[in-house]
């Protein structure tokens, strides 16, 4: 066994005071009392130069963690949740097998059986204050998408669009899709309104989907005179809508979004999940309640800045896409390339030849509203096959016909 550099020189001075250095020159160069110093000389005399290291060395600790839970762990580490950080990987073994050990005892036995740390890109940027959380529950929410391979490297990448509050840290209702679509984006909002109520704003980035982006190239200046259908449904809420000018402005938006792509990731594999429905649900019902608990602050006002949702509104009638169609003399309307008929509405009243709004739901079904009949239902045409015109002569086939 080596001895450690304060041990040397220990050892050295003891046996220099078995040359004729005095107990109390002795005491003075190792910091010790004399007494002390005769224990030593006493020690080393009667075992030798391993008397020098205190009696305790080389003994097991008496709050020690046995050897086979050691092993145990590095096993359900190897087999179930190697794709786990240290901290995870704690609360893992203590939600799912009952086994409690500090994340720091982890961390030694995972470095000591050679498992490397899981590290995080960390970008370097310019000095940034931070910016202080909104005081109030629901008073500043962040909407985003993360696309990420959820599912594994194997499986082509999701979209996971996420609602945050910012007073609490806390993740509200996440949705996969194959993209950060309108569609999606609303289906989110709608549950979250359900749940907790709509939010005093929003915090976004500059996707088409919520603003207008650039007119004409990137070389024309940027405008937003024309309002999309995510800014029109959110003034009619009386959402207020805030836009990040970098990925930066969005930092605690980011960091969760990376959180997730570290924890998520790892349970979704865990417990075999490779279906949107079903990640979606094991997101909103087991994930998001249990990283709220472990990762959420309490607001500095106790108050909820959510407002309730008007009584006998139903939100997916403002959280939809509204364009206007005139109707046919048969009762028709023309939308995305796609005939509907009009049934006859209850108030019998004629609106051929009038305009309707009409709603396409983030569910994909199209509702059809007039000012005087109200909601009218509809139903898909299917559009006859046009007759095909027989294609005019030109004159090189009438030389060629007579030519033969």
């Amino acid at each position: 066994m080596f001895f450690t550099e304060p041990e040397v020189k220990r050892l050295t001075v003891i046996h220099r005071a078995f040359s004729g250095l005095s107990a109390r020159t002795a005491a003075v160069m190792l910091g010790l009392s004399i007494r002390q110093v005769f224990r030593l000389k006493a020690k080393v005399r009667a075992t030798g130069d391993d008397g020098i290291r205190h009696g305790n060395c080389s003994r097991q600790p008496h709050n020690a963690k046995p050897e086979d839970l050691r092993q145990q762990v590095l096993n359900l580490h190897e087999t179930q949740f190697s794709n786990y950080n240290t901290c995870h990987f704690a609360e893992a073994l203590e939600e799912e097998y009952q086994l409690k050990v500090n994340p720091e005892t982890l961390r030694r036995w995972l470095r000591a059986a050679g498992v490397p740390p899981k590290h995080r890109h960390r970008s370097l940027s310019n000095h940034r204050r931070k910016r202080e959380r909104r005081a109030r529950f629901g008073e500043l929410v962040f909407l985003d998408g993360s696309p990420h391979p959820w599912f594994g490297l194997d499986r082509p990448p999701l979209t996971l669009i996420l609602a945050t509050d910012d007073a609490t840290g806390m993740p509200l209702h996440g949705r996969f899709d194959r993209e950060e679509t309108l569609a999606g984006c609303f289906n989110v909002f709608y549950h979250l309104g359900l749940r907790y109520g709509i939010p005093a704003a929003l915090y976004l980035d500059h996707a088409g989907q919520f603003t207008t982006t650039r007119h004409g190239g990137t070389h024309v200046f940027q405008r937003d005179d024309k309002p999309t259908h995510f800014e029109i449904a959110m003034h009619s809420l009386a959402v207020e809508l805030i836009f990040a000018n970098s990925p930066q402005a969005r930092g605690r938006g980011e960091r969760i979004n990376g959180s997730f792509q570290d924890r998520l990731v790892a349970e979704l594999d865990h417990h075999h999940i490779t279906d949107p429905d079903r990640a979606t649900d094991y997101l909103n019902r087991v994930f998001i309640p249990k990283y709220a608990t472990r990762f959420g602050v309490k607001p500095r006002d106790p108050s909820s800045a959510f407002r309730q949702i008007p009584e006998g509104l139903d939100l997916r009638t403002v959280l939809c896409a509204k364009t206007t169609r005139e109707v046919q003399n048969d009762n028709t309307i023309s939308y995305q390339g796609q005939t509907y008929q009009l049934k006859p509405n209850i108030r019998t009243v004629s609106i051929a030849g009038t305009k309707v709004s009409v709603q396409e739901w983030f569910d994909g079904s199209i509702h059809v509203r007039h000012d005087r009949a109200g909601t009218i239902a509809v139903r898909p045409v299917l559009d006859r096959p046009k007759p095909q015109r027989p294609l005019k002569r030109t004159p090189y086939d009438v030389f060629a016909v007579a030519s033969v």
